[in-house]
């Protein structure tokens, strides 16, 4: 295919630039033309329209999927951050008139806060410095709570039917361990080598006994040595090697010493956000949960959101990594 530079002046298709960033953020031509709601065919005619006005190449096809050429990379990075700035750019405009005031209390899991919620902390605060978060971090988050919260992250529905509920993402979690167990205890290749292996597990979402019965019913729990009711000790057990362990597979982007283990062994989890209709209408409560789900738990730039599980890859690092990066900068309010 040859390509030829675009004319000076030529007309700018948004919707070509749109096309592009999709099939890069899914790497996939199919599944971006169902995000898009139109077909492969017509997506691909935009990415060729697109690369011809450019003159380069931008996505290889092939038949595991759209992989992004070294300006293609280059070309999505500078898509992005301009996404990023007309949202900011818009968002700058809503809240020039008047300042976001009050508060607004949230429960969550101790995984999600301590190993993805921080990430996000900082940037909530330069945007909006004059809403305050009370955090409420629940070691249980299927138990019965008498407190109020403005907002309840859970995976499980409400028993309140006075609570709206809406979905955030897909948690997809599988097995992890350390370099240092794999070296001492071997890599297991299969399910049926799992039980030659010690494990380490949580009661969490519906699963009485654990992640791990779900999947592999009684056998697996034979050979669970530990169980905790906290995500971030049964975290730093599997990083000191003590077992093995279901995690959401965002844990890569925490430690580089945890090894994704892809056997067959997953499961995926909806996250919920729930609130009380007359809560969600105050303004501190509604910009908390918008960002929530626009930024924190945003599956069209993070594929370990997405509803289809995908393994982890060597390339999520730097997605996560952009992400974050181009969404930091500080907004007009943090200077008032």
């Amino acid at each position: 295919m040859g390509y030829s530079k675009k004319d000076e002046g030529g007309e700018i298709r948004w919707d070509d630039y749109r096309a592009f960033v999709t099939i890069a953020q899914t790497s996939s031509i199919k599944r971006a033309a169902g995000t898009l709601h139109t077909t492969q065919s017509a997506l691909s005619k935009r990415l060729s329209r697109l690369e011809h006005s450019l003159g380069v190449r931008l996505v290889d096809r092939g038949p595991t999927g759209a992989s992004l050429t070294y300006q293609g990379e280059r070309v999505f990075a500078r898509v992005l951050a301009a996404d990023k700035e007309l949202t900011r750019a818009a968002l700058d405009a809503r809240v020039a008139e008047s300042r976001i005031e009050g508060d607004c209390s949230i429960l969550m899991s101790d995984g999600i806060a301590n190993y993805w919620f921080t990430h996000f902390v900082r940037q909530f605060f330069e945007w909006y410095p004059d809403i305050a978060l009370k955090i409420t971090l629940d070691h249980d988050i299927g138990a019965a709570r008498n407190q109020i919260f403005d907002i309840r992250l859970h995976y499980y529905e409400p028993v309140d039917l006075a609570q709206i509920m809406r979905p955030l993402a897909t948690v997809h979690f599988i097995p992890f361990a350390s370099r240092e167990y794999l070296q001492r205890f071997g890599t297991p290749s299969s399910p049926a080598d799992m039980a030659q292996h010690r494990f380490v597990d949580q009661s969490q979402h519906l699963v009485g006994q654990g992640a791990w019965s779900s999947w592999s019913g009684d056998e697996i729990l034979k050979h669970t040595a530990l169980f905790t009711n906290q995500s971030a000790f049964l975290a730093k057990c599997v990083r000191a090697g003590v077992g093995i362990a279901l995690v959401p597979t965002y844990m890569v982007m925490a430690y580089d010493n945890l090894v994704p283990l892809n056997i067959g062994a997953t499961f995926a989890a909806k996250l919920y956000a729930s609130y009380h209709r007359e809560r969600i209408g105050t303004q501190p409560v509604k910009t908390t949960l918008s960002f929530l789900r626009n930024v924190v738990f945003d599956p069209k730039t993070m594929p370990w959101f997405e509803e289809e599980y995908r393994p982890p890859e060597i390339g999520w690092h730097d997605k996560f990594s952009r992400t974050v990066d181009i969404a930091r900068p500080k907004s007009p309010l943090a200077a008032v």
